[in-house]
């Protein structure tokens, strides 16, 4: 029983890992994307003046 629970524990220890991964590496390319997006929009804006 206690070898199930540790495998249980194991389980859920690399899934909350990847789950804190996938969460900062969302946040870092969606705050890439709108930069690129901004800047785009600068380029753009400077280029139809």
């Amino acid at each position: 029983m206690s070898e199930l629970k540790g495998q249980l524990l194991g389980m859920l220890l690399v899934l909350s890992i990847f789950a804190a991964i996938g969460s900062v590496l969302y946040a870092a390319f969606t705050k890439t994307a709108d930069n690129i997006s901004s800047q785009i929009d600068n380029v753009t804006t400077s280029l139809a003046s």
